[in-house]
């Protein structure tokens, strides 16, 4: 059983509440190993992605510690270490209720962006900044700590799935630059290929998470292209402005551009260096249509694979999305055939997210 498991369960609600994305349970690794053996710098109990005004990511992190002997400043300091390592905005220290916290502790540590807060105040955050602590039976299940468990617990099912998880609920949280977050997600579950088997819901789940990561790093990627460009005049700007951005810059690109055609012995400029890349540029061209709705996307991509993982029917928080953000159902169908595509997978993988997403959008037009 999760450590401080009750405060961890309410900050799922909480942020799912305000449509945030949460990820349970991140482990913080240093940026460039040295040794061979994985030693984690700390890890982090719940962090969550929202969107700022202008699109772009927001990172907030929640460090949960329901015991006796913690020093509530001492907490703040540390939690605003791993804010900088992570690039968070803001932190919630939560403590047990019976824990003295002094007003200048609280004051202290708001200077370093981090809340200090009781258990028991968690419902007076919540009510403050228009969430909630209390949802619907059912709700949804990336709400629920159980649904977390279980999708954590794929790690110890082989060395292969172990290793994505690393990356799933580790490196990719820490990756700074959007467009190696997209490249390090579709290798990641080329790499898991053989494993999965379509008929096995956890690994239907495993391939919802991967679309989840690649939607949140698409969201990021094709709001900066949108403040960028608006309206490229041609499709050659959007193309050479897409690769650019998912290659770190124009001479990264052209780098990994002379990679490939030595690795494929092509001389000419129609290498392809990104799978499908005619189709992944469709789809970023669908996403900057409305860029602000590709982070509620990658959501109801979560909420549809731990749905699906527990055996569970459709969630409330789905139908919510759906009418909340029009396009988020087009961009998860859109998306899960890009990604089972690209990693050449059984069309299975993607047909559950597709129908879904699809019934979703048509439910939402005709109510």
């Amino acid at each position: 059983m999760l450590k401080d498991r009750a405060q961890k369960a309410t900050a799922l609600k909480f942020c799912v509440s305000k449509r945030w994305l949460p990820q349970l349970e991140v482990e913080i690794e240093p940026n460039n190993r040295i040794e061979r053996s994985r030693y984690l710098l700390t890890d982090l109990d719940v962090l969550a992605i929202s969107a700022s005004p202008v699109g772009m990511h927001s990172k907030l992190v929640f460090d949960c510690k329901s015991g006796m002997r913690e020093s509530a400043i001492g907490r703040a300091f540390w939690l605003r270490g791993v804010m900088s390592k992570v690039g968070a905005d803001h932190g919630f220290v939560v403590l047990n209720a019976n824990l003295k916290l002094s007003r200048d502790h609280r004051a202290s540590a708001s200077d370093l962006g981090v809340s200090l807060l009781h258990d028991t105040e968690f419902e007076d955050l919540a009510q403050g900044l228009q969430g909630a602590i209390h949802l619907p039976e059912n709700y949804s299940q990336v709400a629920e700590i159980e649904a977390w468990e279980m999708f954590l617990g794929f790690r110890s099912k082989s060395p292969a799935f172990a290793e994505y998880m690393s990356y799933a609920a580790s490196s990719f949280w820490t990756i700074k630059d959007y467009g190696e977050q997209c490249r390090k997600t579709v290798a990641r579950l080329r790499i898991l290929r053989p494993e999965l088997d379509p008929s096995k819901s956890d690994h239907v789940a495993i391939f919802g998470d991967a679309l989840c990561l690649f939607l949140t790093s698409l969201s990021s990627l094709a709001n900066k292209l949108f403040l960028l460009l608006m309206r490229p005049s041609t499709a050659e700007d959007f193309s050479s402005a897409l690769l650019s951005s998912v290659y770190g810059g124009y001479e990264n690109l052209q780098t990994a551009k002379k990679i490939r055609q030595l690795a494929t012995g092509q001389s000419d400029d129609s290498v392809s260096i990104f799978p499908d890349i005619e189709r992944f540029e469709q789809l970023v061209r669908e996403i900057v249509q409305a860029p602000q709705q590709a982070l509620p996307a990658a959501l109801l991509s979560r909420e549809i694979a731990f749905a699906h993982m527990r055996n569970m029917p459709e969630t409330g928080l789905q139908m919510d999305i759906a009418r909340e953000s029009p396009y988020a159902p087009k961009f998860v169908l859109l998306a899960a055939e890009y990604l089972q595509r690209a990693v050449k997978l059984p069309p299975e993988f993607s047909v559950l997210y597709s129908d879904i997403a699809f019934s979703l959008m048509s439910r939402a037009v005709h109510e």
